[in-house]
């Protein structure tokens, strides 16, 4: 399994440090650590997806906003926990792991 195609080199090496967070941090193997990075891309950059939410598409800017870390934290409480998108519940479990 390998990521998904990205817009840019950058992009890229962003997502490949991702998985090596969840690897590293959660524990997760490489193949199921990709499977989840192209799964949360993949809904979280779907307007249909997003806006059924009622949550801003995410971007680039975004991704690198949060890095790599942060991003393991996303992918991780919404794909391995499948926890339905809501930032408020998310925020308060990141600081519980995080703090």
């Amino acid at each position: 399994m390998k990521l998904i195609d990205f817009s840019d080199d950058d992009e890229l090496y962003l997502f490949e440090r991702v998985v090596k967070n969840l690897q590293s941090f959660y524990g997760h193997s490489e193949s199921d650590a990709i499977r989840m990075v192209n799964e949360y891309y993949h809904k979280f950059t779907n307007a249909e997806f997003c806006h059924r939410y009622n949550i801003p598409v995410q971007t680039v800017d975004f991704f690198f906003h949060i890095e790599e870390s942060g991003m393991a934290d996303r992918v991780h409480y919404y794909q391995a926990l499948d926890h339905e998108p809501n930032e408020a519940q998310f925020i308060e479990w990141e600081r519980k792991i995080r703090l």
